[in-house]
């Protein structure tokens, strides 16, 4: 006679993966996240004469007044005082630095994830009676003999999901220019252009803007040779500070 029974220890394991996978979930959930931001600066071939300079808007329908175009310039002013610029009032500065920003419309992202599912198997016990009839006496004899199978694990199927977000890209842009009284920008040499961009689920300017300062900081008015990103995390004390320095 055969009896076939289930080892506790399969449930065991299962158990203990379950609770693996949680652990690891949670463990990456509290990891603090940065923010990829593109910066790309170019320099022309004048030398600004010195590092003092009117701030203007580059927009055309956007005045200085405009509490969004005051509050988002407070962001790169700051930056720029760290970098030795001087903000002249009198209009009598060699430099005028044109500031422009926004957002572009939403893209919609599709993507597939496919997640391999496994489950266990095996680890059950198997007992088995032998029987042997002696010719001689008449005897029988019995023989109990168990066997363990293995515990292993295998794919059983594959778990298909497909998802959509939208993403928008926030954009700031810092234009220098020879500045030549009655002439318009356009016909001012370009001394240097800084141009700082991150995509992202998100299209509040007010939440990217100091974002997109901090990773300019560096960069501003420095020939970077090619587009490059910077991460700023969400938790850098600088970017605290550079929100405090910058209220209206």
């Amino acid at each position: 006679m055969i009896y076939r029974v289930i080892k506790a220890q399969v449930i065991v394991m299962r158990i203990a993966a379950v609770v693996a996978v949680l652990l690891i979930s949670l463990l990456t959930a509290g990891c603090s996240s940065s923010i990829p931001v593109k910066v790309d600066s170019i320099v022309g071939a004048e030398s600004p004469p010195d590092k003092t300079y009117s701030w203007l808007s580059g927009m055309q329908n956007v005045p200085q007044e405009d509490l969004y175009f005051r509050e988002f310039s407070n962001y790169f002013r700051s930056v720029l005082k760290q970098q030795g610029y001087t903000e002249s009032k009198k209009g009598d500065a060699a430099i005028a630095i044109y500031f422009s920003y926004g957002v572009s419309p939403g893209k919609t992202v599709q993507y597939t994830t496919s997640t391999p599912l496994y489950d266990w198997f095996g680890g059950d016990t198997i007992i088995y009676v032998e029987t042997n009839d002696e010719e001689e006496g008449g005897e029988v004899s019995r023989t109990t003999r168990t066997v363990t199978t293995p515990v292993y694990r295998r794919m059983v199927g594959v778990d298909v999901d497909t998802r959509s977000y939208t993403v928008f890209t926030g954009f700031a842009v810092l234009e220098a220019k020879r500045y030549q009284a009655g002439a318009a920008p356009k016909e001012m040499n370009t001394l240097w252009k800084t141009t700082v961009s991150v995509t992202s689920r998100s299209n509040d300017l007010r939440a990217l803007m100091p974002v997109l300062a901090a990773a300019a900081t560096s960069y501003i008015g420095v020939d970077t040779g090619a587009a490059k990103i910077v991460k700023i995390r969400k938790d850098d004390p600088k970017l605290a500070e550079l929100k405090r320095q910058s209220r209206l």
